[in-house]
């Protein structure tokens, strides 16, 4: 298998709420809000986010059962090139609503913060010797 993109798709309660979490609080450009979805794209990945009962259709279409999955059943982590922009992203999360379980630390040779969205979805921003490579390039 070669996707050509790859398609993160998250339910979501509120719709302006998680706007103004990831464009105004986070920062992420979105150039499409329609019918209950956000779309945001991101390098190699396009995540949209779905308001519940528009994302029961598309769950229901591909067999999930009604409620599935939980929130917090995934973990989006992505490779941050710097500690300060861990902690400057992570800060930017819980003043816009997020939930921040601790404040980012180093832990098996890599650091990282951890928040949910107000929707309970956890995103991972990790920086190590790798992620710090791949940004200066």
């Amino acid at each position: 298998m070669k996707p050509a993109t790859v398609v993160v798709s998250l339910p979501i309660t509120d719709l302006d709420r998680s706007l103004r979490f990831y464009r105004d609080g986070l920062g992420l450009e979105t150039a499409d809000v329609d019918e209950g979805i956000i779309a945001f794209e991101l390098p190699n990945l396009s995540l949209f986010l779905i308001e519940q009962s528009e994302y029961a259709k598309y769950a229901s279409r591909a067999g999930v059962p009604s409620g599935s999955p939980a929130a917090g059943a995934i973990i989006i982590s992505c490779a941050i090139g710097s500690k300060q922009e861990v902690d400057d992203t992570v800060a930017r999360a819980a003043s816009a609503g997020g939930t921040v379980a601790a404040p980012p630390a180093e832990a098996d040779g890599s650091y990282s913060g951890y928040f949910s969205d107000p929707d309970g979805h956890v995103w991972e921003l990790v920086h190590n010797e790798r992620t710090e490579a791949a940004a200066a390039q």
